[in-house]
């Protein structure tokens, strides 16, 4: 099946640079074997007949044409360059790098920029450009493969009509957890749309049908998994490039067994505002909204950088919570360890000459307990990550990292922080 593209434009992931990219198509092959006769010698001149096919299947009117543009690699490659020149400022992706090897989500020597376009470059099959309003098609994309992609690609362009995707998508305004959260309504909207086509051809009804999208989520993981670029790419990138479409279809997919492709379009004017109403769809059916904001830590006195601004702040949420946890622990205990999240904060700190950085994170849970069980697995985790033996039950714990200095894990009823780095940085 298709665990087929990742979005830029929305991220699941990165807040900066991952959500300022485009609306884009990775494609995973196996999904496709039925499509390989539906398909035969497609080129743009299919466009026009995918638009029609989404606008059906997914019940929104075209408003207007989508220009089809066909693309070469070096074309794509550009145009992911340029996009990112354009939305993100260079120091914001250097800090955003920086966090996320802090924090383990990227190994220390990861280039983050150069890495993420290399992989989507080598992945994409297509994207949706909501700026200038066409949709352009990977040039080497086999024929079988290219109209799935269009029906994809051009319920993105039917979305933005209807709901403006570029203002739901403002990495300017939302952090990273929100921007993932809408990420995922949005591909989740599309992946269905397509898995929609794919079934017609076959005489089946819609996924709304069926009591569950496990099966098509379990073959999306494995179609990905053969994917010898993404496989190669760090274990934390893997998860975030899959979350959307994944996450994403099994969110879409209880909005559709609750009220068809409207209760869909009612998500656009109520849009999921956390990633953990993703991952628990009856949450947000339900309206409940159980997280708080967190204010943005700030160093202690005399540690050095008491009149320091933060360089770069983020909210991280349930699921890339989930992520660095299931970077070292099964993901098993890693999903249940990051279940009970309330709300975050991190903060990243800098000296004047841009040395030492200090990583400060707040974290509140449900209750009590729930953050008793996270401080444990993020324990375990960064024992397995320094290499250490896991303490002896305490609420405060210290590592050494040996890039950035010091790291200290504190548990206080329903707060978890972190600390990493400072002053006493290598």
């Amino acid at each position: 099946m298709f665990q087929l593209r990742r979005k830029t434009a929305v991220c699941e992931v990165w807040r900066g640079l991952l959500c300022a990219l485009v609306f884009c198509a990775l494609v995973f092959a196996a999904f496709l074997t039925p499509l390989a006769q539906a398909a035969e010698g497609a080129d743009c001149t299919i466009a026009s007949t995918a638009m029609e096919s989404a606008s059906r299947l997914r019940g929104l009117s075209i408003m207007r044409s989508v220009p089809c543009k066909l693309q070469d690699r070096q074309e794509v490659e550009q145009y992911l360059r340029e996009t990112i020149s354009k939305k993100i400022p260079a120091e914001r992706i250097k800090h955003e790098g920086t966090t996320y090897r802090m924090l383990g989500l990227l190994p220390y020597d990861y280039d983050y920029l150069n890495g993420l376009i290399r992989l989507y470059t080598e992945q994409l099959g297509g994207y949706y450009d909501p700026d200038r309003e066409y949709y352009a098609m990977a040039a080497w994309m086999p024929a079988a493969m290219q109209m799935p992609i269009a029906v994809h690609e051009l319920t993105h362009a039917l979305q933005d009509q209807h709901f403006e995707l570029e203002k739901l998508v403002d990495h300017e305004k939302q952090d990273s957890d929100s921007l993932m959260a809408r990420s995922a309504l949005i591909e989740g909207d599309a992946t269905a749309v397509m898995l929609d086509y794919s079934r017609s051809l076959g005489g089946q009804p819609s996924i709304a049908e069926e009591q569950s999208v496990s099966l098509f989520m379990i073959q999306n993981i494995t179609g990905a998994m053969l994917s010898a670029s993404l496989n190669q790419a760090p274990p934390a990138l893997q998860a975030t490039l899959i979350f959307p479409y994944v996450s994403g279809l099994n969110f879409a997919h209880s909005l559709l067994r609750h009220g068809r492709y409207q209760e869909i379009d009612r998500a656009f004017a109520r849009l999921p505002t956390s990633t953990e109403e993703i991952l628990h769809p009856k949450k947000y059916l339900a309206g409940k909204v159980d997280y708080v904001a967190v204010p943005t830590p700030v160093p202690t006195s005399g540690t050095g950088y008491d009149d320091a601004k933060p360089v770069f702040e983020d909210r991280m949420g349930e699921f890339l919570l989930s992520v660095l946890i299931g970077t070292w622990l099964p993901p098993s205990v890693a999903s249940d360890a990051a279940a009970g999240w309330g709300g975050d904060r991190l903060a990243l700190y800098e000296l004047p000459d841009g040395s030492k950085p200090l990583l400060l994170w707040h974290l509140r849970w449900d209750d009590s307990a729930e953050a008793k069980q996270f401080f444990k697995a993020f324990v375990e985790a960064y024992a397995k990550r320094y290499q250490q033996e896991v303490p002896a039950e305490t609420s405060a714990v210290s590592f050494r990292d040996p890039h950035f200095g010091a790291v200290g894990i504190t548990l206080e009823e329903e707060r978890v922080q972190l600390s990493i780095g400072g002053s006493d940085a290598p």
